[in-house]
């Protein structure tokens, strides 16, 4: 066989090959738009669960966007045992991150050893959190907890740097002192996700995402609602829990919550895309801006192709 028509089935062949993974990606794309829909269950109260598979977690909260508390996936991790107030602040205190206050604006930053001693001083007047602190430029941190099993997340797939350029690369820490709270929120772009608890209690309030209209965009301390300015919220449902250390919550897409610290509390949570919420991640990077939106699928199903877009600075 000559050189030409080695060359020329090369050709065919990467061809067919190509178009096969397209017609595969779009008849994916097709079912999935059929499976994956905003459902949700309306709830009396948050179930707590040990020994569930990861069929069950699907079949009983994921795929009917459900709420869970799920209390023995945590014993094994190292950060359980060494992750506390006197860890952070010897091994990480002259890191500077920012702090929030009740209502989700960040009010400056502080050091890591700053914020532990202003935990320690409890001053009432200045109620702030420090909260979503990315910790992928700690290894060894990453080390310490291992992925819930109940949890793929497509965005692992993408690289690190892509990750950090748009804030989606998760874990985070929270570390806040007693009576702070993150606002009232739904996650961003559709993503659901988990909190773990390390240490310290934290109470939090839950809103079916029906009842958006009932929330002011957040603006509602759902704690201590101030129903003159915000009549429409006594229309609401909320349905409270308290999450213990050692204990794992499910925040189902497009739920919105409230979360207090009844305690000083250290925690860590993930936000993730996988099955049962990729086409309405999809659509919400769409309407945010179309470009992205319509290259996020196909940069999830063909990884390589984040680098090279990364590279040449499209995304």
């Amino acid at each position: 066989m000559s050189i030409d028509n080695i060359t020329n089935w090369s050709f065919v062949l990467i061809t067919l090959f190509v178009v096969i993974r397209l017609i595969i990606y779009l008849l994916k794309r097709m079912w999935q738009k059929n499976k994956c829909r905003l459902v949700w269950t309306p709830i009396d109260f948050v179930e707590r669960r040990s020994n569930l598979s990861g069929d069950e977690f699907v079949r009983e909260y994921a795929s009917v966007g459900k709420p869970v508390i799920i209390t023995d996936v945590m014993q094994d991790w190292n950060a359980l045992r060494k992750w506390n107030l006197d860890f952070f602040k010897s091994e990480y205190g002259s890191i500077e991150y920012f702090v929030k206050d009740d209502t989700n604006q960040v009010k400056g930053s502080m050091t890591i050893a700053d914020y532990i001693d202003y935990m320690n001083v409890n001053n009432s007047e200045r109620r702030l959190y420090l909260a979503n602190w990315l910790i992928s430029y700690y290894p060894e941190l990453l080390e310490d907890y291992k992925e819930p099993i109940y949890f793929p997340n497509w965005l692992q797939k993408l690289p690190r740097k892509l990750l950090q350029k748009y804030e989606y690369d998760n874990p985070e820490i929270f570390i806040g002192s007693k009576d702070t709270s993150v606002g009232l929120h739904e996650d961003p772009d559709s993503c659901a996700a988990w909190l773990g608890l390390i240490s310290g209690r934290k109470q939090i309030v839950f809103f079916t995402p029906d009842q958006k209209d009932f929330l002011y965009a957040g603006q509602v301390d759902a704690f201590n609602p101030n129903l003159e300015k915000f009549s429409l919220y006594a229309k609401a449902k909320p349905v409270e829990v308290t999450l213990e250390p050692g204990e794992i919550i499910y925040i189902p897409p497009k739920w919105w919550h409230q979360v207090k610290n009844l305690e000083n509390s250290i925690g860590l949570g993930n936000i993730f895309v996988n099955e049962w919420n990729s086409e309405l991640v999809f659509q919400a990077f769409l309407e945010e801006s179309p470009i992205k939106g319509h290259l996020l699928p196909l940069i999830l199903e063909f990884p390589w192709l984040s680098k090279f877009l990364l590279a040449t600075g499209v995304i």
